[in-house]
């Protein structure tokens, strides 16, 4: 067992906080509230169909699942109090603790199953594939994911106390995956009462976790209250959370400052303004940005193009003098601090390198692919549009890519600007040439990443497909020893980085002015990027 919950962990950084003292001043409740600032909206805190961090965030605020993690990422007991591993690695069987959903309902075996059926079974639901060979593995996932209805789902409900998940496959981040939302319980009864307004505002949720939701301004704030009814209620410290929905960091550090605020993050533009103060703290995040290219698009369906585009970017230069915020380099597409292959090491120590060429160098080289381009493609010059969000660091960041790209010559870049939504819709519809895109790690596994450029993976916008990347990530899924499958591993990233259908641009630093009085917020790497549970504040 020690063996799996080894992959399971992930790096976290629990804020040992420092800083200004801030005040319950706004709070839409009376006591021991901490208040918190998030550029973006919740999405949806429908479990079954959340695809973004925020969304996360407050979904695991609200409600648990099977597994969770500590301050340090291990794999730790949540609605399941133990679990038995067969012997072949194939079945697990967890024992649910003793629970119940805010409306005074039990929390069953049940709630997980019905959960699992809808959100396989359901086109929209996104994040079903982490269900198939793409995620946990479970047994007849992969199937009934693509269109065979005949077949009945491994995830089984034995008794109400009892849920028996069988794989199809040995997963070593099973556990892990079970700490994320798309594996969260639903409780049948109550989302088939509410139907289609199920989980749209506060009196349409159930909450089995340290808080519920109280009531939910869209685009303008939540507000989570203490939840009496959790099982480990007696640690939840605080009465609650005010999350305020504050898309300019310039706002939200006034409002910090004036104590109104006890969390948010800087951009680019203010962390030379708040650097030396003791509030300011910085921790690598999760997120990977990378560039996305489009084959459709009969220009960049030019290998040596997109290794111009990919070579010319000094992204040394970016993370240093653009976003000054404890962003890092990546030139592949798996970050470091991710995972720990067989040897102890980080996954990015033993791979290599790909595209990380700075200054004249960089751009010798990218004018060298440019140049063959060109002579491939029969042209002179060619315009290309290249999609963002209008948000940091995306705003910053695809702005210096614009510039970059355009030291070589003969190539325009138009802009396109898109709130995250209609950037993330944008992309489903492959309306773009190039995007400027993010993606943060389900799971501690460097399949997290490479899984999203299969053939067919949803999330696989520009359609890219090579026979031997899948057949290489085949032969990683089939590997007889942890050593053969990390070796697999980083050969598919090769392959990947010889194509160039992606490649990773930088790993997103968290630069944050906190509270001092506040402590218990923990940034995770992986899964959901901030868990709340253990939050507390004096006054």
């Amino acid at each position: 067992m020690k063996k799996f919950l080894s992959l399971a962990c992930c790096s976290v950084m629990t804020f040992s906080l420092v800083g200004c003292s801030g005040s319950d001043a706004g709070n839409s409740a009376s006591g021991n509230y901490v208040n918190l600032a998030k550029e973006n909206d919740v999405i949806s805190m429908d479990s079954r169909y959340a695809t973004d961090g925020m969304s996360f965030e407050m979904l695991a605020s609200t409600i648990e699942g099977l597994e969770s993690v500590d301050a340090d990422g291990n794999i730790i007991p949540a609605l399941a109090e133990s679990y038995d591993v067969s012997e072949d690695g194939l079945t697990y069987t967890f024992h649910l603790r003793d629970a119940v959903w805010s409306n005074d309902a039990p929390v069953t075996a049940q709630d997980f199953e019905y959960a699992c059926d809808a959100t396989i079974k359901n086109p929209k639901a996104e994040y079903a594939y982490l269900f198939g060979s793409d995620g946990a593995c479970i047994q007849n996932a992969s199937e009934i994911l693509a269109g065979d209805d005949s077949l009945e789902l491994g995830a089984k409900a034995l008794d109400e106390k009892t849920f028996e998940v069988k794989l199809s496959q040995k997963c070593p981040y099973f556990l892990s995956l079970m700490s994320f939302p798309v594996f969260y319980p639903v409780n049948e009864e109550f989302a088939t009462e509410k139907g289609d307004d199920y989980a749209l505002t506060a009196d349409a949720l159930l909450a089995n976790g340290p808080f519920k939701l109280e009531s939910w301004s869209k685009g303008n704030k939540l507000v989570l209250v203490k939840n009496e009814k959790y099982w480990d209620a007696d640690n939840v410290k605080v009465d609650g959370m005010n999350v305020n929905i504050v898309p300019e960091a310039s706002t939200s550090a006034l409002d910090f400052e004036s104590g109104n605020t006890d969390f948010t993050k800087l951009n680019s533009t203010l962390v030379d303004k708040y650097k030396d103060s003791d509030s300011y703290t910085t921790v690598l995040e999760g997120y990977l940005w990378y560039l996305q290219y489009n084959f459709a698009n009969k220009y960049l369906q030019n290998e040596n193009l997109r290794k111009a585009i990919s070579t010319v970017v000094d992204r040394q230069d970016l993370v240093e003098n653009v976003l000054k915020d404890g962003s890092v380099v990546c030139g592949g597409f798996v970050p470091e601090a991710l995972s720990t292959g067989p040897d102890g090491k980080d996954y990015r120590e033993t791979a290599p390198e790909y595209f990380n060429i700075f200054a004249e160098d960089g751009l010798k080289a990218a004018q060298e692919y440019w140049d063959k381009a060109k002579e491939e493609l029969g042209v002179d010059s060619i315009t290309l549009s290249l999609l963002y969000e209008p948000s940091d660091p995306s705003k910053p960041a695809a702005e210096f890519i614009q510039s970059e790209i355009q030291k070589l010559d003969g190539i325009t870049v138009e802009m396109v600007s898109q709130e995250k939504e209609n950037r993330i819709e944008k992309q489903k519809a492959r309306e773009f040439d190039m995007v400027l895109t993010r993606w943060g790690p389900d799971y501690a596994d460097p399949t997290t990443y490479l899984n999203l450029m299969l053939t067919g993976n949803a999330y696989n916008y520009g359609d890219y497909s090579s026979k031997e990347y899948d057949a290489k990530m085949a032969e990683a899924a089939g590997a007889t020893s942890d050593e053969e499958r990390w070796k697999k591993l980083q050969e598919a990233e090769a392959i990947l980085m010889e194509d160039v259908p992606v490649v990773g641009i930088f790993q997103v630093g968290g630069a944050s002015l906190i509270n001092k009085n506040v402590k218990g917020i923990e940034n995770h790497a992986v899964g959901v990027p901030y868990i709340y549970k253990n939050l507390d504040k004096t006054n």
